[in-house]
């Protein structure tokens, strides 16, 4: 319905429950999108760092399921960092195009011009992601797999190249599916361009 169009009745007769239940435990409309976005927050934040640490406390059992594999795939020391990044990125990618990021992403996108909600959101999700992104890509630099420069500069520059190819075309509903292959082949260019410019000679 967007957020404008969902009233409180809507929202009370969906939970099956009384307009003044509801209010009993959230103020306004505001607040039950401002809690929803912080728990869409935490669990995106929660996603992007499991792939690339190996302790991640406080993700439910479902997520930690969905993120064994990836865990499992990117604590292969002998790997270089080339496929490193390259099963990272087919799983940010699959991740960032989900259809419930994708949606949570629009509203945000349509409410932050009139409240902090984006604001929120940044600061509880894709900040801290990008942080621990940048912790991972300095530990790589410290390594001698990539050469030294600003490790949030160069998260920064990750993900902008992983997410060039597909995301906006997905963000706007241009396209409806992705396939796996064209991920795939979204994300070894996006490696490419990266190591060219942060790679070790």
């Amino acid at each position: 319905m967007g957020f404008q169009n969902a009233s409180m009745n809507e929202i009370a007769a969906r939970l099956g429950g009384s307009k003044a239940t509801l209010y009993n435990y959230f103020p306004s409309k505001d607040a039950i999108f401002l809690e929803v976005v912080r728990g869409t927050a935490e669990s995106q934040k929660a996603e992007v760092i499991s792939f690339l640490e190996q302790q991640f406390p406080g993700l439910t059992e479902n997520s930690q399921h969905r993120v064994d594999d990836v865990f499992l795939e990117l604590q292969r020391s002998r790997d270089d960092i080339s496929s490193t990044l390259r099963r990272f990125g087919v799983k940010f990618i699959g991740f960032v195009c989900s259809p419930e990021i994708l949606a949570i992403r629009r509203l945000l996108i349509a409410e932050s011009g009139r409240s902090e909600i984006g604001r929120f959101y940044y600061e509880s999700g894709p900040k801290k992601g990008m942080e621990r992104i940048a912790a991972f890509l300095l530990m790589a630099m410290e390594r001698g797999q990539l050469r030294q420069v600003d490790a949030g500069m160069a998260a920064a520059h990750l993900r902008g190249l992983l997410e060039s190819e597909v995301h906006e075309r997905y963000q706007l509903n241009v396209d409806e599916t992705i396939s796996e292959e064209r991920i795939v082949q979204a994300v070894n260019n996006a490696v490419e361009v990266f190591l060219a410019a942060y790679g070790v000679k």
